[in-house]
């Protein structure tokens, strides 16, 4: 989470609204599917905000588990809860793009980071540094804005987004979003395209990269009214992203 003032003021609020919104289930499932077996492997959880990725990795198996986050409250907060879960997880307050932990891991996972580069640099500054601390053939598993999302096919209220708006710049877009909550909590984004995103990926020495849609199971279909889940499967917001190094 690279947006430190919003998501310092957001705090706990971030937790309750993700925990509360219906594809909460569908992200974690497919984030979850991408990174695979975790057990003895080191991760390192990037925009790691309260932890929940990290931690969940960590009761899977992996032999070390560290979060970063550019927030001091998110860090905070995470902190807290593993005094309270007894984890013995390892957290610090960084920005990604300029990171220097001084080690290298078997998978990254990089949950809404990617989205809030605020330019192509920034964003290539970003996977450069994921890439000089994965270990030779480590994945980076992330989970941003989809490239191929459009706002003028459907926006995104039944999923607890309200996209407000979309402006075109160099390389994608960029959108001001809120949080459908109350009060309303907004923040800006940037939806980058593929070719912008293949570019920063080859360039910070990544092989073969994969984009995943999200899992969508007929349980999920079959819970909520028909057509609810139409504008998440045909332009959905979010898409999954795994990239390995050589």
């Amino acid at each position: 989470m690279q947006e430190e003032i919003h998501y310092d003021s957001i705090g706990e609020g971030y937790e309750h609204f993700y925990n509360s919104v219906p594809q909460r289930k569908v992200e974690v499932r497919t984030l979850f599917d991408m990174v695979g077996d975790v057990q003895g492997k080191s991760v390192l959880d990037l925009a790691c905000g309260y932890g929940y990725f990290g931690r969940e990795l960590y009761h899977r198996g992996a032999s070390k588990v560290v979060g970063v986050d550019i927030s001091e409250k998110m860090i905070a907060l995470a902190k807290k809860k593993s005094t309270e879960y007894g984890d013995n997880i390892e957290f610090h307050v960084a920005n990604v793009s300029d990171m220097q932990l001084n080690e290298k891991f078997d998978i990254i996972t990089a949950t809404f980071l990617f989205h809030y580069a605020k330019s192509i640099v920034e964003l290539e500054s970003m996977f450069r540094s994921v890439a000089n601390h994965l270990k030779p053939s480590g994945k980076l598993v992330a989970y941003m804005a989809a490239p191929d999302y459009q706002l003028e096919k459907g926006n995104c209220h039944n999923y607890g987004l309200n996209i407000l708006s979309e402006e075109p710049l160099q390389g994608g877009f960029i959108h001001q979003v809120e949080f459908i909550t109350t009060p309303p909590i907004l923040l800006t984004f940037y939806r980058w395209d593929r070719e912008t995103y293949k570019n920063a990926i080859h360039k910070a020495g990544f092989g073969h990269f994969e984009w995943r849609k999200p899992m969508v199971l007929e349980s999920d279909i079959e819970r909520y009214p028909a057509g609810f889940w139409d504008t998440y499967q045909q332009n959905c917001m979010h898409t999954g992203l795994t990239c390995w190094m050589p």
